[in-house]
């Protein structure tokens, strides 16, 4: 081998006019690297405010001249001139012979130079690279302006790489670890075959030969096997044990050709609904890696980077990676061997071209696609981390594509130890038509579930109802998806080409609403939302009956598409700080333990009634105590242990229904929890619920005046009246009222409150000026992206305050608030900025209101509590959170503690809400 990096002398091209086949730029570049890295480019006036972008830009033709020394020894060799990581079309020269072009953008682009190459002479090599997008795909995340940019250069390196001509080849490795048999394809470049002899041989990763085979005569087909011990182990993400094959060629009995490959001893199967591992179920724990690289913007040749991604990531429990719309580069795929990661990686395809089954695609896409498919199985094919394909992502419509199916076929016929699928996302089930050795559906969108079905109080409920559709495994697209607040610190680790241009809005925005001094916080309560709601998302996801796996979107922030703030790690791949590994782990192993109840929150002295379940892949578990105890932080409520018998490894296993009662006299957060020891692996999980005691009705209920009425359900004896103090057109004095509760302002609830009443105005959708329809799951994605989403807050910042230290909370969204806040509004008050929230609600960072569910004031000589709760829902009204709320805002609002700091006058409150006229006009 023949390393050829270093510097080059370079020259840009813009209008691919010059000609470099002669002659020698004065320029110089490195390699490898990218164009603009090096200061090649130029900046532009684009300022995205939804994704990265690089500090300069280059699009268009660069030439690359060297000149090189050609070592003697590799006359009458075969020599290959290997270029990495390039995009995208080179066309290569030497000493103006033309070589040839090449397009491919997943593996090495080579070129054949043995017929021109001068052993121990200096030779002109000239590489003529173009990086324009010429075919409509740019929206592969290989290259797109969102993930790895529109990048150009050699940022793998080049080499020459030199070959016996008539040595070995090439070889192909395949197990069959029920025969206990390593099969071996030897492809050698040699014709006559009568003076040679091979000897091949497996060792371990000591160096030690563990089997071995000698043939005098080579097989024509040039296939043999050796056999393998029982006891051999197996590659997996437990054990990635690697051995190597070594393959030596002899001519006359004199060592000719020797090549090693490394291998793991390992099958990937299907059965039905399962996924098979070495003939045993394995659960896809999985994340989606986007071709995110925030140094380079493009994906980076360093074995320790990707070594430390896997160690972080499966120190989080995940097992998986789909890699979108790209395949890395060989030193990936060495560390994925050695982490023992299952990954899915794709065609690098994401585009419209295959949503039309009756038109097929442009022939000129298909047919790059055709040879990109061959080329990565070709380099990929001994890499056992490489176990699943993908032709790209969200290709096809719901029916399927013919082409996609032809591609299917195509890879089956090329390499049938690995499973394929015809795309990522897109296409509904039953799959009918549609060519898979698995599917991905996104479980949140499949009919009949969307997004707001992601997460809820109810635990008894699952994505059965995608996965009965299907018995092909099946794996969850793009799961998760719920976003957090931005965070401005980051923007200090972006020490390369690219820049956080969306941060700068979003700084803008956050200081000219004085936000800035507040994101801190914001991130904080954000971030605890984030990871409970991803939580119960996941879970769901593992409840459900014959699922095979989850792709969650994603670990890691996405930078791109409005800047999707998803992960639990920023881009650097650092510890956001929301949760700890072991955390996590517990809801993200092949073996978790799960829960299912009806809802979150209960009466004293109501039963709880919860389902507890062990969802357990891989090897059988013959036995399993199960532990649990409902806890609050001072005592132990009530515990058990359940044994559990031959738990097959397949999936689910009902462990046993608690019923319990639980008494208190005050509300409560009560924790169940459970752990077990699997095969000597620790796993545990935790739950929490709420119980309330049951409400009196408040003191002097018959001197409370409402004319809202659904309150008749709630609050027996109060008065029940359509205005207040009002007599005809007349003000009438009201001396009989303590407390008047309204859903809309009015002219004689306003003059109440000015003459020193006390008012709870529980604001409804529709009755002010300014409001946002919230839901209680974070904001999907983010809000440029989809605007036009139900829900676009982040969640709630609950303030210590009298009242609220009467409701059980932490100060942050938690499912004892579901019902409360799930599509209601929030009311921005940037009006009245001398009023703070007593419940918070963080809005998305991109719009960044000032907003709240709950806050007070004095009006006059009077004071108003505001609401947006859902308290006068018939369907949760009676619920014990909303019980719990309701009566203890009456009890607040009728003592002393009810003192409001801020002060607003009529003016801005008529700013603020509209208000119901007493006289009807008729036009």
């Amino acid at each position: 081998m023949l390393n050829l990096n270093g510097t080059w002398h370079f020259s840009l091209d813009p209008n691919d006019e010059q000609n470099w086949i002669e002659g020698i730029p004065e320029e110089t570049i490195q390699v490898p690297g990218s164009i603009e890295e090096q200061g090649y480019g130029e900046a532009t006036a684009h300022q995205p405010i939804g994704t990265w972008k690089k500090k300069r830009e280059y699009e268009g033709v660069a030439w690359y001249v060297k000149e090189i020394t050609i070592p003697e020894d590799v006359a009458g060799k075969d020599v290959i001139l290997q270029l990495d990581g390039v995009r995208w079309i080179t066309e290569c020269w030497l000493d103006s012979q033309y070589l040839g072009k090449e397009d491919r953008l997943s593996t090495a682009q080579c070129y054949s130079v043995s017929h021109v190459l001068k052993p121990g002479e200096k030779q002109r090599l000239v590489v003529k690279l173009d990086n324009r997008m010429h075919l409509p795909m740019q929206e592969s995340h290989i290259h797109s302006q969102h993930t790895s940019t529109y990048w150009g250069g050699i940022t793998g390196g080049i080499q020459l790489i030199a070959r016996p001509r008539q040595g070995i080849k090439d070889i192909a490795i395949t197990s069959d670890i029920n025969r206990h048999l390593v099969e071996l394809n030897i492809a050698l470049r040699h014709e006559n075959r009568e003076s040679l002899s091979m000897e091949a041989a497996i060792v371990d990763d000591q160096g030690k030969e563990v089997t071995s085979v000698s043939l005098q005569e080579l097989p024509q087909e040039g296939r043999l096997q050796l056999e393998m011990a029982k006891d051999a182990r197996k590659w997996s993400p437990e054990d990635p044990y690697l051995y190597t094959v070594e393959v030596s060629l002899f001519r006359d009995g004199h060592l000719y050709d020797k090549r090693a490959v490394s291998f793991g001893f390992r099958e990937i199967t299907i059965a039905k609904y399962q996924i098979l591992l070495n003939d045993v179920p394995v659960f896809l724990t999985g994340y989606v890696d986007c071709c995110i690289f925030p140094q380079t913007g493009y994906p980076v040749w360093d074995i320790d980077h990707y070594r430390k991604q896997f160690a972080i990531v499966k120190s989080y429990g995940f097992n998986h990676v789909r890699l979108h719309g790209w395949t890395p580069p060989e030193v990936f795929w060495q560390a994925a061997d050695e982490a023992g990661m299952l990954v899915q990686t794709e065609l690098p395809h994401w585009s419209r071209q295959y949503n039309d089954p009756t038109k097929n695609a442009p022939e000129s896409v298909h047919q790059f696609l055709k040879k990109e498919l061959k080329s990565i199985l070709h380099a990929l094919k001994n890499h056992p981390s490489f176990v699943m394909l993908s032709m790209g992502n969200e290709l096809i419509s719901e029916e399927g594509h013919p082409q996609m199916n032809e591609l299917v076929k195509m890879a089956r016929e090329c390499d049938n130890s690995r499973i394929y699928t015809d795309n990522t996302g897109f296409g509904n089930l039953p799959a009918q038509t549609r060519e898979g050795d698995f599917f991905v559906p996104t479980l949140n969108w499949h009919p009949p579930y969307n997004i707001d079905h992601a997460a809820t109080t109810d635990t008894t409920t699952d994505y059965a109802e995608v996965t009965r559709l299907e018995e092909k495994p099946l794996i969850a697209h793009e799961h998760g998806q719920f976003t957090m607040y931005v965070r401005p610190q980051e923007a200090e680790k972006y020490q390369g080409i690219l820049q956080p241009y969306w941060l700068e809005t979003i700084n803008e925005t956050l200081a000219a609403k004085g936000l800035d001094q507040q994101t801190e916080a914001f991130i904080e309560a954000t971030g605890v939302h984030l990871v409970r709601a991803l939580k119960e998302n996941i879970e769901k996801a593992r409840r459900t009956p014959n699922l095979s796996g989850i792709q969650l979107l994603d670990i890691r922030d996405f930078p791109g598409q409005g800047h999707a703030t998803v992960g639990i790690l920023d881009v650097f791949w650092d510890d956001k700080g929301l949760i700890e590994p072991e955390a996590f782990r517990q809801f993200n192993e092949p073996t978790v333990l799960l829960m299912r109840s009806k809802q979150r929150t209960y009466f004293s002295q109501e039963h709880l009634t919860i389902q507890l379940e062990l969802s357990h892949f891989g090897i059988p578990c013959p036995t399993a105590n199960v532990h649990w105890q409902l806890v609050d932080e001072e005592k132990v409520y009530e515990k058990g242990v359940e044994q559990l018998h031959d738990i097959a490894g397949d999936g689910i296993r009902e462990v046993v229904t608690i019923k319990e009662a639980i008494i208190v006299d005050q509300a409560k957060k009560i924790t169940l929890k459970a752990w077990t020891d699997c095969n000597g692996k620790q796993v545990s999980n935790q739950w929490d619920f709420w119980v309330y005691p049951k409400q009196n009705l408040p003191r002097h209920v018959e001197r409370i005046w409402t004319n809202i009425d659904e309150l008749r359900a709630s609050l027996y004896g109060a008065r029940f009246e359509n205005e207040l103090g009002v007599n005809e057109l007349s003000f009438q004095p009201e001396t009989e009222v303590d407390l008047a509760i309204t859903d809309q302002l009015s002219r004689d609830v306003m003059q109440y409150v000015l003459d020193g009443g006390n008012l709870w105005l529980m604001a409804k959708e529709g009755g002010q000026y300014d409001e946002v329809i919230t839901r209680y799951l974070p904001t999907f994605w983010n809000y440029l992206w989809f605007p036009e989403q139900v829900g676009t807050t982040m969640g709630m910042q609950i303030h210590s305050h009298p009242l609220l230290n009467r409701l059980p909370h932490d100060g942050f969204s938690d499912w004892q608030w579901y019902h409360l806040v799930d599509r209601t509004v929030a009311l921005n008050l940037e009006s009245i900025p001398k009023v703070q929230p007593l419940i918070e609600v963080v809005d998305n960072f991109n719009r960044a209101k000032k907003l709240a569910y709950m806050f007070e004031v004095r009006l006059g000589r009077g004071k108003i509590f505001v609401s947006t709760l859902n308290l006068t829902n018939r369907k949760q009204m009676k619920s014990p959170e909303t019980q719990h709320a309701f009566f203890n805002i009456i009890d607040y609002l009728q003592s002393e503690d009810f003192q409001p700091d801020a002060s607003i006058t009529v003016g801005e409150l008529l700013g603020l809400f509209k208000v119901k006229s007493l006289i009807k006009l008729t036009y």
